[in-house]
């Protein structure tokens, strides 16, 4: 960015108290890519998650940083679930749970993302449930050495949420949210956050959690 660094704010997955106000597309807009998709809340709020494999759902580290886990499917269906893996440098998680009939895992794809490909995102923002968020990846440049810029904004709760690209196949996990400044002697409280999303690309890691269970 030409006026200045750049820092990363987590999206944090931790809002409590808003999840009863939640709404759910609608039968018309079901998608695959829905059923693939979780909900994870705890006692400090919610996050997103994707069904990699079997009892597997991958998320964010900083997702799971709370007690009692549970996973809620598409279906409505909730089950309790524990975290048997965990990358804090990468910011990933894997969580045992069982996963009810017709909520299909994903495809991880080891492809580097392209300048110009275009992506959906789904998560759980604030106080909305399976959102789907679109748009054309601006660059294929890293982020802060290792994120991708998604082009277009995330809400609070999408973190760990799937980066979809248009066959069905995951090319990232969203974990953060991309903040500028005007100089790089501004303060921390002089960030001004985007709002734009960021993924951690699935080449970073397809072949460390994509194997199929």
């Amino acid at each position: 960015m030409p006026n200045g660094g750049l820092r990363l704010a987590l999206i944090g997955a931790l809002l409590m108290a808003l999840l009863m106000a939640c709404s759910a597309p609608t039968n018309s807009s079901i998608t695959p890519l829905h059923r693939s998709t979780v909900l994870i809340e705890h006692e400090k709020g919610h996050g997103s998650g994707l069904i990699v494999g079997h009892r597997r759902v991958l998320t964010a580290h900083h997702v799971v940083q709370g007690e009692g886990l549970g996973i809620r499917f598409f279906s409505g269906e909730a089950n309790a679930g524990s975290v048997i893996w965990s990358d804090a440098e990468r910011d990933l998680a894997l969580i045992d749970v069982a996963i009810p009939d017709g909520h299909p895992e994903a495809f991880l794809s080891c492809e580097r993302p392209r300048a110009g490909q275009h992506v959906i995102a789904v998560g759980h923002p604030i106080q909305s449930q399976w959102v789907l968020v679109g748009g054309y990846l601006p660059s294929s440049g890293l982020v802060a050495g290792r994120y991708v810029s998604l082009g277009f904004p995330v809400g609070l709760g999408t973190s760990g949420g799937p980066v979809f690209d248009e066959r069905g196949q995951v090319v990232g996990i969203t974990l953060a949210i991309l903040a500028e400044r005007n100089s790089t002697e501004a303060a921390y409280d002089e960030f001004k956050d985007t709002g734009i999303g960021l993924m951690l690309p699935a080449s970073e890691f397809c072949r460390t959690v994509g194997v199929p269970q």
